[in-house]
């Protein structure tokens, strides 16, 4: 008999941040809209909305988190649209650290095969799914998940960057005090 395989190491998930480059950016339409299935009440226009707590930040880039699994598959967002990315990862912080308190809601979506799901902060919406689920069963065994892996995420400190046609590259990235 041969010997058994060593223990793999399990790799946590990944927080990344994302950038919008402009109100007008295609990518920040289609999330805005997906949003606003997930989350009613924040609307599907709400760039608007966003204003810079430090008026030396660019106004026309948007900040978002993003939790990614191993695979890079993405496994939820923030609700959030911040007005930079150094307000998102401050975001990110706050919501992993208490991540215990969250809870799970399940929504449904134009048809009957389309479920997802929302946590909410203290009633306040924080973190949503990142695709459509077949069953709300599934939506919600996604929901403990993402619940399970966000405290022990990995924050990533760089910035993916977005080109002006919306696309992302995954070669564009910069490190945090280069955007703000």
């Amino acid at each position: 008999m041969s010997a058994p395989l060593p223990a793999r190491p399990a790799h946590p998930a990944r927080i990344v941040l994302d950038t919008f480059r402009s109100a007008y950016d295609p990518m920040l339409h289609s999330w805005l809209r997906f949003r606003a299935h997930i989350v009613p009440e924040a609307g599907a226009s709400a760039v608007t909305a966003v204003v810079p707590d430090d008026v030396s930040a660019p106004r026309s880039q948007y900040g978002v988190w993003r939790l990614l699994a191993t695979n890079n598959r993405e496994l939820a967002r923030g609700v959030a649209l911040h007005a930079s990315p150094g307000l998102a990862l401050v975001d990110a912080e706050v919501l992993q650290q208490g991540s215990a308190a969250l809870t799970t809601h399940i929504v449904r979506g134009a048809s009957s095969t389309a479920h997802g799901w929302l946590l909410r902060r203290e009633g306040v919406a924080a973190v949503m799914c990142a695709r459509w689920y077949e069953s709300a069963a599934d939506a919600a065994a996604a929901a403990r998940g993402v619940r399970a892996v966000l405290s022990d995420a990995v924050i990533v400190r760089s910035v993916n960057i977005g080109t002006r046609s919306g696309r992302r590259h995954r070669h564009a990235v910069v490190p945090m005090d280069a955007v703000g």
